[in-house]
């Protein structure tokens, strides 16, 4: 399996990090080339809110299953990882709020699109990760860990939310007065934004600040 990244770099020795408009682009390389293939294949454009089930099938092949995650931590709660070696991505199976397990999806799937140098291959097949250097500098480790976390949360949200879509939303919800966008309360809207893109409340403030759209309201509210 060939991965694409934006730039060309090993997250496992540099402290490079993408920018928000870079993952942007790869999103919407990702979604370009998912359309096409969805197209190709169902005959249809693809709905939204996106499948990511199959997105994360068409675009490499991998499947989600849901286990139960032992979590390592108690102040800090994992509901997914990768498996790359068997090509899936893991899905806590005590998760029942599908935005949750949707956004569970998308950021591991960015991982897959991102960090593609971090999995370890043999004879052009994955075999899992790559292990990091017994001497590199713990608290490096622990940086990139974050970045890659704070990566896979943007690629995530842009890919439930890609920006021309939000964009459009917001025209035909009539926020937007000629090219001014009109700031509101997303305490009235939010419904309308959840059933379109399938975020949380937290997930979708997070992206809308993102995108610089103003809004009223509670901030990180989780729901």
């Amino acid at each position: 399996m060939k991965i694409r990244v934006t730039k060309k770099w090993n997250p496992l020795a540099d402290t490079y990090q993408l920018t928000k408009q870079e993952i942007e682009s790869q999103v919407l390389s990702d979604l370009a080339k998912y359309r096409q293939k969805y197209q190709e294949k169902y005959n249809k454009s693809v709905p939204t809110p996106i499948d990511v089930d199959n997105f994360v099938k068409e675009l490499w092949d991998f499947d989600v299953s849901f286990e139960i995650i032992q979590q390592e931590l108690e102040t800090e709660e994992t509901l997914g990882y990768l498996r790359p070696e068997s090509r899936q991505i893991i899905v806590g199976e005590g998760c029942t709020n599908q935005k949750r397990i949707s956004f569970t999806i998308a950021h591991e799937s960015g991982h897959i699109s991102l960090h593609g140098p971090l999995f370890s291959t043999e004879d052009g097949l994955i075999t899992g990760w790559e292990d990091s250097s017994p001497c590199k500098n713990k608290k490096k480790l622990d940086t990139a860990n974050i970045r890659r976390e704070w990566q896979a949360n943007v690629y995530a949200g842009t890919l439930l939310a890609p920006k021309i879509e939000v964009e459009s939303f917001l025209q035909e919800i009539g926020l937007v007065d000629g090219i001014i966008l009109i700031e509101f309360n997303l305490d009235d809207y939010f419904s309308k934004f959840e059933e379109r893109f399938g975020l949380s409340r937290q997930a979708l403030e997070i992206r809308l600040e993102h995108l610089k759209i103003p809004f009223k309201g509670s901030k990180y509210k989780i729901v």
